[in-house]
């Protein structure tokens, strides 16, 4: 029995000798020299600029609601045609004839009612006969309203100063109804659109107040104070963005829709934000896809992995919007090459 014990001890040994090895050499692999962060607070919520861009009050292609040939088009791209004034008008020739031809048929309905109502106050009519000629008359009527509705829909006018941004179709042009023939803009007002983030939507809509002004492409240098106006509540797919839009304070500025503008916002008081503020080369991946950071612990020297939520960009930091407390001393950069309990030296530390 000894000499099988020895040999068995023989075989082993150089496997628990490897296993020993193993384990000083992991001991004494030398940590991971890496730079930390702290994770900072954001005390307040900065100003901001934005690019954004002139446009119209409103943007309409209008259209015609009967079909016909156009036979006046005065409108000129570029030019404003002053609220009331012709835009189109299609040929009328038929729309005349058929206003005529309901105006017969309504006197002659009419007549015949009068007739009707005076045979049956002599009692040489019926009730039938009356309720006949009034059914009559009231459609005569109703025809005759439609056709000088469609009369009337055979000239556009303009519903406001409207510039005229673009003539969808030529005059002399038949068309067919409700084909759109002109663009036009109402510029009674200028606006300002952009978009802004999540975070600032949050404190617009709770009545905050902020400070606006847009400098202008074709006005350099000039600051023009703005006022808002409104906003959009639904967010942009892909950036979650909100637009807002914001009216210049003073309307005596001449710039076109489409003219790029700089809008620089910030809040008129001071805003507390429970936002963390991390560099973005903080930010590392799992395998789920989701955002995390490495998180150091000073007593053990190693650094494990904290799943955080990401909020807005802001110049080349990120804001954590939540799982990671103000305080946390985060690895900067090279997160990829980190693993959960590893053993890692502060970069300060290692000087």
């Amino acid at each position: 029995m000894k000499p099988v014990f020895l040999g068995i001890l023989f075989l082993i040994a150089p496997l628990i000798l490897t296993g020993c090895g193993d384990d000083e050499e992991q001991q004494e692999r030398p940590a991971q020299v890496v730079k930390l962060v702290e994770a900072s607070q954001q005390e307040v919520y900065p100003g901001r600029r934005f690019v954004g861009r002139v446009d119209a009050k409103s943007t309409v292609n209008y259209a015609f609601q009967v079909g016909g040939r156009i036979t006046e088009f005065p409108a000129v791209q570029g030019a404003v045609i002053p609220e009331g004034e012709l835009i189109a008008r299609l040929d009328q020739t038929d729309y005349v004839l058929q206003v005529r031809a309901a105006e017969a048929e309504y006197e002659q309905a009419r007549r015949n009612l009068n007739r009707q109502r005076s045979l049956r106050a002599q009692g040489a009519a019926s009730q039938a006969a009356l309720d006949a000629a009034i059914a009559e008359a009231e459609r005569a009527e109703t025809q005759l309203d439609s056709a000088r509705q469609e009369l009337e829909y055979t000239t556009l006018n303009a519903p406001f100063d409207a510039l005229i941004a673009r003539r969808l179709v030529e005059n002399y042009t038949t068309v067919p109804p409700n084909t759109e023939i002109v663009r036009i803009q109402d510029i009674s007002e200028l606006r300002i659109r952009f978009n802004i983030p999540q975070a600032m939507m949050q404190h617009l809509e709770n009545g905050r107040h902020f400070s606006a002004e847009a400098e202008i492409a074709t006005l350099p240098g000039q600051r023009i104070p703005l006022e808002y106006r409104e906003h959009l509540t639904e967010p942009d797919e892909v950036a979650q963005t909100y637009q807002a839009e914001f009216a210049p304070a003073n309307q005596n500025i001449i710039a076109l829709p489409g003219t790029t503008a700089t809008v620089y916002i910030k809040p008129e008081a001071q805003i507390d934000s429970p936002l963390i503020s991390l560099p973005g080369s903080a930010l590392d991946n799992d395998e789920a896809g989701e955002f995390r950071v490495w998180v150091f612990d000073p007593d053990e020297g190693v650094v494990h992995p904290q799943r955080v939520s990401v909020g807005e960009m802001v110049d080349d930091r990120v804001m954590i919007t939540a799982g990671l407390e103000a305080g946390s001393r985060v690895v900067a950069t090279g997160a990829h090459l980190l693993r959960d309990g590893m053993r890692v030296k502060p970069l300060d530390a290692a000087l």
